[in-house]
C-alpha cells in the first residue's frame, strides 16, 4: 500500500467485531463512519470489522493510499478486551501497518457517554409516563464467562451515572455472567427504563434483552443499544478531530 495518490491530511478506520448474520450491527458502524467523514472532510475515514465485511484490512487498504500521515484505529467496542489487546494489533502487523496505525481508547469509555446514556434514559422514562426520579435504570451489559472486561466498563459506566443523578436506582444486569439479566429486570417492581450497553443489535443482545423486558409486569421500555444511538456519530468524530489535531502537534514538534 502506498500513499501516492494522497488526498487526505489524515486517515481513521472505525472498527468493530462485527457480525456475520447481523446487517444491522455492521449498518450501525458503516453509519457512523459516513456521519464522521461528513464532519471531517479532511479525514479518511472507513469502517471495517473482524468477523465479515467490509474486513479491517479493506478498510485500512481503503484509507492508506488517501494520506501519507498515520491511521487512527477508532474500536467500536464496549471494553478493551481481547478483541481490542491482542486480535486488532496482530491484523495491524499482518497488514503490516502496525507501526502506522495508532489504536484509540474503545467507544465505551469514551467520557462523554454516561452523559449521553443519562439523557437518553430521562426521555426514555418521559414517554414512559413516569419521572426518572421513580424509575430504575438498569444498564445491561455483555459481560464474560472467563474475563472481565466487559462488567468492568459497564460498572464504570454506572458509576458515573450515578454520580449524574436523576433516576431512584441505577443496576447492572449481564447476558453472559451474574447478576443475570432475566434475575435482575423481575427483582424490582418500580417503572423501569433498559439500556443496551452494546455497540449494536448483535445476534445475542437482539433477542435475549428483549425477552427480559417482556418478562416485566409493569411500566418497562427499552431504549436499545448505546452504539445506535445518533448522538454517537459526532462523539466519534469528536474523538477523531482531536487524535488527528494531536497527531498533528506531535508532528510540528518533531519538526522543530
Amino acid at each position: 500500500m502506498s500513499a501516492g495518490n494522497a488526498t487526505h491530511g489524515a486517515a481513521a478506520v472505525i472498527v468493530a467485531h462485527g457480525e456475520r448474520g447481523g446487517a444491522r450491527t455492521n449498518a450501525i458502524l458503516r453509519g457512523h463512519a459516513g456521519k464522521a467523514a461528513e464532519s471531517l472532510p479532511g479525514v479518511a475515514i472507513a469502517a471495517g470489522v473482524l468477523s465479515g465485511d467490509p474486513t479491517l484490512e479493506a478498510a485500512l487498504a481503503e484509507v492508506a493510499d488517501k494520506t501519507f500521515g498515520p491511521i487512527l484505529l477508532y474500536p467500536f467496542f464496549m471494553a478493551p478486551g481481547y478483541f481490542v489487546n491482542v486480535k486488532i494489533p496482530k491484523r495491524l502487523a499482518d497488514a503490516g501497518l502496525a507501526e502506522r496505525c495508532r489504536v484509540l481508547p474503545v467507544f465505551g469509555l469514551e467520557g462523554p457517554l454516561p452523559v449521553i446514556i443519562r439523557d437518553k434514559a430521562v426521555a426514555a422514562a418521559r414517554k414512559l409516563g413516569t419521572p426518572a426520579s421513580e424509575c430504575r435504570l438498569l444498564l445491561v451489559g455483555h459481560g464474560s464467562k472467563v474475563a472481565r472486561a466487559s462488567a468492568e466498563a459497564t460498572e464504570a459506566v454506572a458509576a458515573c451515572l450515578r454520580e449524574l443523578g436523576g433516576f431512584s436506582r441505577i443496576e447492572t444486569a449481564f447476558l453472559e455472567e451474574a447478576p443475570f439479566v432475566d434475575d435482575v429486570i423481575t427483582a424490582d417492581t418500580r417503572p423501569t427504563v433498559v439500556v443496551g450497553f452494546f455497540n449494536g443489535d448483535g445476534l445475542h443482545a437482539a433477542e435475549d434483552v428483549p425477552e427480559a423486558v417482556g418478562k416485566f409486569d409493569g411500566p418497562i421500555t427499552y431504549t436499545g443499544p448505546v452504539g445506535a444511538f445518533p448522538e454517537v456519530s459526532q462523539l466519534i468524530a469528536k474523538t477523531i478531530a482531536a487524535a488527528v489535531s494531536g497527531s498533528d502537534d506531535q508532528a510540528a514538534a518533531a519538526i522543530l
